[in-house]
């Protein structure tokens, strides 16, 4: 650093000098205000450099407060099928568990009631079809009247509708009714039905213990797949705009200083919270370490989108009080001071609102000398 300084002062005192023996290089002696004239050895001496200011897209990163969160498409509350007694309970708060693995156990009278009626309808629905085919035998051979085969047939269909309903229902209870030995039967005549885990996952929540009178809506477990979790973050109303599903994002948490976790915008929400004046977004990581845990707050760093602008390197623009300025090359030698409005703003680049034309030459190194000079020369006319 004390190098840098060095060399720069060195710089400084050798322009000045060079300008003091060449002639006049500022302001009062040119001929357009703000106006600085250079030589080729004093360009060379302050190793003067000049790029275009071209047409480009800006890319600004836009910092994010955010929380870990399941994957809330990979994550489900159990309920038991049928409401009972909780008689077994096997899963454990915390731990991983495979698809169809048995949770706990729930000892219901509802299911042997629903085996009940699943049987007596089949059996219903085979006699009446027997009795359909038996009148629309005699139907046929002008034994009976069509009345009677028509009532026959009726009553066939509707048993046959009631079969299948008892059928589904034993089914949506979890039932095969086709296995031989399908339920446990006990000798209250109440049935035993697992539950079950119905994917890979982890057991985030666990909310019964045995003995507990459930019903069908109520939950037992929660369980969550944590390969992928989400982090969710609030943009701010002033930066909606700035942000776009597919944009890339990066996340940290300081429980892990040293790691990057990087991920993609997922969604963006469709409504700004009235409350807080945010939109949320949500970025969807990789989480097969188990690092991130939900709960965990997060800083989420995410590029934003840009838009079509001038664009010129951030070195060509200096800070001259509350303005913004350049230094333009108006001719060979002639460098003049340029105003300029700026927006956003990169590590590489910044987009020119106001100032300046794409195709227009602009200093980068070499500028702060200029601009020091510039503020030199109108101090001195102040004395």
């Amino acid at each position: 650093m004390m190098r840098r300084q060095l060399l720069f002062s060195t710089v400084m005192t050798a322009l000045a000098w060079t300008f003091s023996v060449s002639g006049p290089a500022l302001a009062e002696d040119a001929a357009v205000p703000g106006e600085i004239r250079l030589n080729d050895e004093q360009i060379k001496l302050i190793e003067l450099e000049t790029v275009t200011a071209t047409v480009g897209r800006v890319t600004s990163e836009l910092a994010l407060n955010g929380e870990v969160t399941p994957d809330l498409d990979r994550m489900v509350e159990i309920q038991p099928r049928a409401s009972g007694v909780v008689r077994e309970v096997t899963g454990r708060l915390g731990e991983a568990v495979r698809a169809n693995a048995p949770l706990a156990v729930v000892e219901s009278s509802q299911i042997a009631e629903a085996e009940a009626a699943y049987l007596a309808s089949r059996s219903r629905a085979a006699l009446a079809q027997t009795q359909f085919g038996r009148e629309e035998t005699l139907w046929k051979k002008k034994i009976s009247a069509e009345q009677d085969y028509l009532q026959a047939k009726q009553e066939a269909a509707e048993a046959e509708i009631e079969f299948r309903t008892a059928e589904r229902k034993l089914k949506l209870l979890g039932l095969d009714p086709n296995a031989k030995n399908g339920a446990l039967r006990q000798g209250s005549g109440s049935v035993r039905l697992p539950v079950v885990a119905p994917f890979d996952g982890t057991l985030i929540e666990k909310r019964v213990a045995v003995g507990d009178q459930v019903s069908e809506a109520t939950v037992l477990f929660r369980i969550a797949n944590l390969d992928k979790v989400w982090v969710i973050a609030s943009v701010h109303e002033n930066d909606m705009g700035k942000v776009a599903v597919g944009l890339p994002a990066m996340v940290t948490l300081s429980a892990y200083s040293d790691r990057r976790f990087e991920g993609r915008v997922a969604w963006v929400s469709d409504l700004l919270d009235e409350k807080t004046r945010t939109l949320k977004i949500r970025v969807e990581l990789n989480n097969k370490e188990r690092l991130l845990r939900p709960g965990s707050f997060a800083r989420v760093k995410v590029a934003a989108k840009g838009v079509e602008a001038v664009t010129i390197p951030v070195s060509a623009v200096q800070r001259q009080k509350a303005e913004r300025i350049v230094f333009v090359e108006a001719a060979k030698g002639v460098f003049q001071r340029r105003e300029v409005k700026i927006g956003m703003t990169s590590s590489q680049a910044v987009e020119i609102v106001e100032g300046l034309e794409a195709g227009e030459r602009v200093v980068t190194s070499g500028a702060f000398a200029l601009k020091s000079e510039l503020e030199k020369s109108a101090f001195v006319d102040k004395d």
